[in-house]
């Protein structure tokens, strides 16, 4: 009766959430709560739907010892209370009256693109020296996926894997270069220029065997491209979903051919189609397969829920941050995050980390006050920086760009913790605050100021 009731609950939420998305009023289409509906539904609605739907082939065998106790009341009430909450943060007046006193005005393109060839250097440098211990750049790429799980080890130069990423950021600036009406002049030199970061970008991709990685760069392009021309291009949004879904269902099977590269092509098809079969995926496709990339915050928030431990105090802010330093810098066996323990409980050990996602992480910090701080504070976020990235979105031919990627990194914070995202970002995040510093002037105006520019005709 409960998980009838539960099943209901969450599709007229799913329901709800898109209303909200059709009748609200909206500048950008897509704008950052587009993007965030789609991962609230993606992380946590949807497996919650189907986990009570049909608990017994929702899921994978991971999550047999939680599954039984997934659907329950508690856990319904802190995804409904988190939606809530997000969204009052998200429209708090506050962060819209804040964020459009930021007034940004670009530099000279010439600083701009200066420090994107740099960057571009920067990751060439690191993609070298990333995959010295593992045989060259050519080897490093077939053994991405057994590095991703642990089994080949990196040593200290595996550091330098948290540069590569910056491969996508400066294709996102070099893009705004080429689509730049008044930079024909030497348009040649920057379609070479976004041809090589394209090229990085893959080999970047390869080298992390990351599925989202390669959704999340693509998506960043379909963003400029609205952002530019104001429109939907709805053939290719059709051609994106449909390879987003392909790409989650079968792209650790792709990474796993990439195993094969030294051997030749026949042998990195042939070991594909030895990864489809062997994970039984040749059986078709099927929505459980699909969404089983999505189930760890749903079930993370359950644990966090279920279990006794100390309350983390929002304390893994810090120690996320510290997680950036080399261990050898620290002088000391640095904390234990709140990945760890989450890791902990849910598998019993700690082989790969399980990221909490946003509510649990709320829960682990500080239980229900917790919850709802980190539930108002993340939206309130997205909605004051969403307000900076609007106002300016015309003056500065970048910023299409700036503000795809700006909503990609709020986007994936629902589905991280301070470390994983600082982690995963922490090259996106050092590009942004060098931009910032070097193509950008930022003025923060008075209230007064802004009442009267608002009134003015």
């Amino acid at each position: 009766m409960l998980t009838e009731i539960l099943d209901s609950a969450y599709f007229a939420l799913i329901l709800i959430i898109i209303f909200v998305e059709l009748v609200r009023k909206k500048n950008d289409l897509p704008d950052f709560l587009t993007f965030f509906h789609i991962g609230f539904i993606l992380w946590y609605i949807v497996p919650a739907f189907l986990t009570a739907f049909d608990p017994e082939n929702a899921v994978s065998d991971v999550w047999l010892d939680i599954r039984a106790d997934a659907n329950n009341l508690e856990t319904a009430v802190a995804i409904f209370a988190g939606y809530f909450f997000i969204i009052t943060g998200f429209y708090a007046k506050s962060a819209r009256r804040l964020g459009k006193r930021v007034i940004i005005r670009s530099r000279r393109f010439l600083p701009i693109l200066i420090y994107t060839v740099l960057l571009l250097l920067l990751v060439a440098i690191s993609i070298h020296i990333y995959s010295i211990p593992l045989g060259g750049v050519a080897t490093a790429i077939t053994k991405g996926l057994e590095v991703r799980g642990g089994q080949v080890k990196t040593g200290e130069l595996g550091f330098f894997i948290r540069f590569i990423g910056g491969a996508a950021f400066a294709s996102y600036l070099l893009i705004g270069f080429v689509l730049n009406e008044e930079l024909k002049k030497n348009r040649t030199i920057y379609i070479v220029l976004f041809i090589i970061s394209v090229l990085m970008a893959i080999i970047s991709f390869l080298m992390r065997a990351g599925r989202l990685d390669v959704i999340f760069y693509f998506l960043g392009f379909y963003q400029i491209i609205i952002q530019k021309y104001r429109k939907v291009p709805w053939a290719f949004s059709i051609v994106f979903v449909c390879f987003t879904a392909l790409f989650l269902f079968y792209g650790k099977n792709v990474f796993a051919g990439m195993t094969a590269i030294p051997d030749g092509f026949d042998a990195v098809i042939e070991k594909f189609n030895e990864s489809v079969e062997g994970s039984g995926q040749d059986e078709g496709f099927n929505i459980y397969g699909l969404m089983g990339n999505f189930y760890y915050p749903f079930f993370s928030l359950n644990v966090a829920l279920s279990y006794d431990y100390d309350l983390r105090w929002f304390l893994d802010l810090l120690y996320g941050a510290l997680s950036l330093l080399p261990d050898r810098l620290m002088g000391s066996e640095p904390p234990q995050t709140i990945l760890y323990y989450n890791t902990m409980l849910i598998t019993g050990g700690f082989d790969f980390g399980i990221p909490t996602g946003l509510l649990a992480f709320g829960i682990y910090s500080l239980w229900w006050p917790g919850l709802i701080i980190s539930c108002w504070v993340y939206g309130w976020s997205g909605g004051y920086l969403q307000t900076i990235l609007e106002q300016n979105l015309k003056h500065i031919f970048w910023m299409p760009c700036f503000y795809a990627l700006m909503s990609q990194i709020w986007f994936g914070l629902q589905s991280s913790d301070p470390e994983t995202f600082l982690q995963s970002n922490f090259i996106f995040l050092a590009s942004i605050i060098f931009l910032l510093a070097v193509g950008t002037k930022i003025s923060i105006t008075s209230d007064r100021a802004e009442k009267i520019s608002s009134k003015s005709p």
